[in-house]
Order: structure tokens, then C-alpha cells, then sequence
């Protein structure tokens, strides 16, 4: 078996190094949107506890990249620039394609929800005036926890179950995919 314990293995992050990787999002994305006008796809993983990279989280990372490309593609979306981020904070990607932004969001999201690890996969859409799209915007429901049936954000804030519960599941999601 896979095990929760490679997800774990590396470097844990502090408080201090998520805020400045995700102040430094913000500028690499409206750096885009200056450059392309083009909507981005800014993708991330769910990376319960405290180490968010490691060669696991790093191939999770590069198969989402590869579907994201795989799934434009299909569409004869192109991707005019793209840039991946392999910090402590966990690995990152993000791309301008040319594609309507609603369209790409209504796509990403069913990617998220019919892929086997789309689950693991945090894909935002900003249109081209910055603005972040919201699932429920396009009446699609809130993600659902990796361990029960409720809403991820009501057990987030409840901290209904353990890191160790939530790597164990994601765990198995990555072995059963293999």
C-alpha cells in the first residue's frame, strides 16, 4: 500500500512562508492578466498538514497539469503561456488559455469532479479583469469532503477529522489510481 506517510515526508511549512507564497500567486497572476488578457487556470493541491511538497505532491501536481493540457486541448483551447512553482508551499501552475472564462470554469470544475484524483486538485479560473469564478456562481455544489459526504469547508472549519484521516484518504484515492 501507498501510505499517508510519503505524503508527509519533507519539509513542513510555517504560517509565514503559505502567506508569502500566496501573496506571490497574486502577483505572478496579475502579471498574466496583464501580459495575455487571457483567462487563467491557477492550479493548486489539497494539502492537509504540514508539508505541502514532496516528489508524491509533485507528481499529483504534474498529472493535473497534464489533464488540465489534455482537457484544453480536446477543446482546441490554447495555452499561450504557462508557469509552474515548486516552493515549500506546495508546487503551483498556472496557465493563460484562450478560452471563455464561464466555459473554462464549467469545464475545470467537471474535470475536478469526474477525474479519480480531481478531488485533490484545487483549479481556479480568473477571468481576464482578475476576477476568481466560484462554482456556486454556475450552480454547481460546494466541494465535498475527502472523508465523508458534507461540504469541505463545514468539516474544515469543524476540523471533523484528522490530518492523518485526510492523508490516509488521499493516500488511497493515489494508489487506487495507479
Amino acid at each position: 500500500m501507498y501510505g499517508a506517510d510519503r505524503l508527509s515526508d519533507g519539509q513542513a511549512v510555517t504560517l509565514e512562508a503559505l502567506l508569502n507564497a500566496r501573496e506571490k500567486r497574486l502577483s505572478r497572476q496579475r502579471h498574466a492578466l496583464t501580459c495575455y488578457r487571457l483567462p487563467l487556470v491557477s492550479l493548486t493541491l489539497v494539502t492537509p498538514g504540514p508539508v505541502k511538497n514532496n516528489r508524491t505532491w509533485q507528481r499529483l501536481a504534474a498529472n493535473a497539469r497534464k489533464e488540465v493540457l489534455r482537457l484544453c486541448a480536446a477543446h482546441n483551447w490554447a495555452c499561450a503561456w504557462e508557469q509552474s512553482v515548486d516552493a515549500v508551499s506546495g508546487p503551483e501552475w498556472m496557465a493563460a488559455i484562450c478560452a471563455p472564462a464561464k466555459t473554462l470554469k464549467r469545464a475545470m470544475v467537471r474535470l475536478e469532479e469526474n477525474h479519480p484524483l480531481g478531488r485533490l486538485w484545487d483549479i481556479d479560473i480568473i477571468d481576464s479583469d482578475g476576477r476568481s469564478l466560484s462554482r456556486s456562481e454556475f450552480g454547481f455544489p460546494p466541494r465535498r469532503c475527502l472523508v465523508c459526504a458534507e461540504a469541505a469547508h463545514l468539516c474544515a472549519r469543524a476540523r471533523r477529522h484528522t490530518i492523518d484521516m485526510l492523508l490516509e484518504e488521499i493516500a488511497r484515492r493515489i494508489e487506487d489510481e495507479k
